[in-house]
């Protein structure tokens, strides 16, 4: 009687290790999910309720890290341009230059995109008029957080480069684009080329980003275009045969009053409480 390779598994084997690969596929495919479900207003629900169940398993096994850039299509780059003593000094991070070995320019790379990953632009003035339909409270704390995140990474960089002797330091962020084909095999363009690094300037949100479109209001003629209506080239508009018979018949009646000629301002503003009369 021969033995068997394997025993066989269990139905309720079988099913914990259907759950065990699942979350093992989740853990690995979600982080990087995450950077191209981030928009203006932040991580797309659905992908952060799922990546909160599996950020620990990928924190433990440094699994939560952002595979875009070695993509086929990575995109545009981002740098800090910090700028000290009143302009007159820039420094650019990362650096090969400055940052060596390849491990401290990583590094500094990594930063200046953690910064520009956690960008959020300023609120409006008039953001507080807003909470009810069209924005709720939740999502308005949601916005306050993210600029107040930013405003902390951005003041936590400038309080270094202070540390290390500079003065007046102000941060802004660039980004470094990819040449497009047509203009790459045109012109000849090198990749570090001074036109593909463009500064990402702090805009705050407009309402109309914020709220989607704003109705437009209908465009007014200008002095020159506004038209002039001739009465003589008017057409009257025809009165209806009853209301021109009761017309009439009311300008007979108050012709034998004394103030049916010269009204007073006074009765020409109040209208008329007197009763009828019943008989």
């Amino acid at each position: 009687m021969t033995q068997p390779d394997s025993l066989p598994l269990s139905r309720r084997n079988r099913f914990l290790i259907s759950i065990l690969l699942i979350g093992m596929l989740l853990t690995i495919a979600l982080p990087p999910l995450a950077f191209q479900a981030r928009g203006a207003r932040g991580l797309s629900p659905s992908v952060g309720t799922l990546l909160a169940m599996v950020s620990p398993v990928a924190q433990m096994f440094y699994l939560d890290r952002g595979y875009a850039f070695f993509a086929p299509d990575p995109g545009p780059s981002h740098l800090i341009r910090a700028s000290s003593e009143g302009g007159k000094s820039t420094q650019l991070f990362p650096d090969l230059k400055d940052q060596w070995p390849r491990l401290s320019y990583h590094r500094h790379f990594m930063l200046a995109e953690f910064l520009n990953d956690s960008y959020q632009p300023a609120l409006p003035l008039e953001v507080s008029q807003l909470i009810g339909p069209e924005l709720s409270p939740e999502e308005l704390q949601t916005l306050r957080l993210g600029r107040q995140r930013y405003e902390r990474i951005a003041d936590s960089m400038v309080r270094h480069l202070q540390s290390t002797g500079k003065s007046d330091v102000s941060i802004q962020r660039i980004e470094h684009q990819m040449p497009d084909f047509v203009l790459f095999t045109q012109e000849d363009l090198s990749l570090t080329d001074e036109r593909s690094y463009i500064e990402l300037p702090d805009l705050p949100i407009t309402l109309e980003s914020l709220l989607g479109s704003v109705p437009e209001s209908l465009p007014q003629p200008e002095d020159g275009d506004a038209m002039v209506l001739d009465p003589e080239d008017s057409e009257p508009v025809p009165v209806p045969a009853g209301e021109r018979k009761k017309d009439t018949e009311d300008r007979s009646k108050d012709a034998g009053s004394p103030t049916a000629e010269n009204p007073t301002p006074d009765e020409l503003e109040q209208p008329s409480t007197a009763p009828e009369d019943a008989s």
